[in-house]
């Protein structure tokens, strides 16, 4: 029980600047080994504790790459090999990957679960959307074509083709669709899925204090708790709830979402 619920130091074994927002931080660790979607609870010791997908794992060493959006993810960046984090978990539910064929939509740091996915995934027939603002803000595109087909769109053009990501749906046979991205994305991806027939898990993103189900910071209303019944909802799940419409912020105040 302790190993899950309590903090493990996790040795800092090399870190990759992935683009100019992100950076991987390879970590050994002892706690179990996560399922893609999951995510652990970070701490760093003055700073707050921050939950962070896993974007990886491989003999024994965990990779996790973090957005600088705040203070404490400022802070992770600053660390170097040899140093240590402290983390707790893996929780939540993480992606259903039974099947032969799968497209993969990602929006900007999105990208870095369904990397993982991917990755258990190999062998299997994988297309890849990947889209960002910018070409400075696109992830793990060259890890991916060595995974699947890949078609690359950015906001500015700078690299790929112009546009969002969503605009370059395509209908097709696939078992799966897996997206994470801005919640905006994965609406329209979900409404594609629903003209096309298609099945979409979506892994959401919500603030959370505990992991654990306990606070209520992440709550999807009506009746989920992203932390512990996610962060991977199946589409059908998530019909009739707050997805795509609201979220509540660190005071648990209803935040209503741009649409």
């Amino acid at each position: 029980m302790f190993e899950k619920f309590g903090f493990r130091p996790a040795r800092i074994e090399r870190v990759v600047e992935e683009n100019r927002r992100v950076r991987s931080f390879y970590l050994r660790t002892d706690l179990p080994s996560p399922e893609p979607g999951q995510f652990y609870m970070v701490w760093l010791p003055g700073a707050e504790e921050i939950p962070i997908g896993a974007s990886g794992w491989e003999g024994g060493i965990l990779r996790l790459s973090v957005s600088r959006e705040g203070e404490t993810s400022g802070k992770m960046h600053r660390l170097k090999k040899g140093e240590r984090l402290f983390l707790r978990g893996p929780f939540g539910r993480g992606f259903r990957l039974e099947g032969r064929s799968f497209l993969l939509v990602g929006g900007g740091y999105g990208m870095a679960p369904l990397i993982f996915a991917a990755r258990r995934l190999r062998g299997k027939k994988l297309r890849f959307l990947i889209g960002a603002r910018s070409k400075g803000e696109l992830l793990f595109v060259e890890e991916a074509r060595r995974l699947g087909k890949v078609l690359v769109c950015t906001e500015d053009g700078s690299e790929g083709r112009r546009g969002m990501v969503t605009e370059f749906l395509e209908g097709g046979k696939f078992d799966w669709v897996l997206t994470c991205g801005p919640e905006a994305m994965m609406v329209k991806v979900l409404e594609f899925c629903k003209r096309e027939g298609l099945k979409a898990q979506l892994c959401l993103e919500r603030y959370m204090k505990c992991g654990l189900g306990l606070c209520g910071s992440c709550v999807l209303d009506p009746g989920f708790r992203v932390c512990v019944d996610g962060p991977v909802f199946e589409g059908e799940e998530i019909e009739g709830t707050d997805f795509g419409k609201a979220k509540r912020d660190a005071s648990g105040r209803r935040e209503e979402l741009a649409r």
